[in-house]
């Protein structure tokens, strides 16, 4: 059996790695970097040949980070029949970005509790495997959104990106 300590350090371990994923880093450019620079118009513009434009992709993460803080609260919101319905109207990209950035670090700083990720969820199942899940969600969502902006010709941002 592992020492107290060994597995605290573990769990430290994972809340740094997934929490890094609520904000896209360390092995890839940050949610800020990629949504840097971008006008309400242009968050909204559809590439050819794509399904979705970039308030789009943020509106649909957006909505399951405040689903799970809300089964994370202990509410019951219903999930979506269907996946359509886990894609919202994006609405105001100003205050689509601040509850964004908001609820991605909420949900970083539960995953840095290693109390909090070692307890149940209601399917019994230690919160980690959940915010982990959301984590990598977060992630293919954010490549989404650069190639989304990589097709609107509109990349890097101000500030540069990976370019390599």
């Amino acid at each position: 059996m592992k020492e107290p300590s060994a597995v605290s350090g573990q769990l430290s371990a994972f809340g740094a790695a997934v929490g890094n994923l609520f904000r896209g880093g360390p092995a890839n450019v940050s949610w800020e970097r990629a949504l840097e620079g971008l006008s309400a118009e242009d968050a909204a513009r559809v590439p050819d040949r794509l399904p979705h434009s970039v308030a789009q992709v943020v509106a649909h993460v957006q909505f399951w980070q405040a689903y799970l803080l809300e089964v994370i609260a202990g509410e019951n919101p219903p999930a979506p029949e269907h996946a359509a319905g886990g894609w919202p109207e994006p609405g105001s990209w100003e205050t689509l970005q601040a509850a964004f950035f908001r609820d991605s670090e909420a949900l970083r700083a539960l995953t840095r509790d290693a109390d909090f990720t070692a307890t149940l969820d209601r399917k019994e199942r230690p919160w980690a495997v959940g915010l982990t899940n959301f984590g990598g969600h977060s992630v293919y969502h954010l490549g989404q959104v650069v190639s989304i902006r990589q097709a609107l010709g509109l990349w890097p941002p101000p500030s540069g990106g990976d370019t390599w």
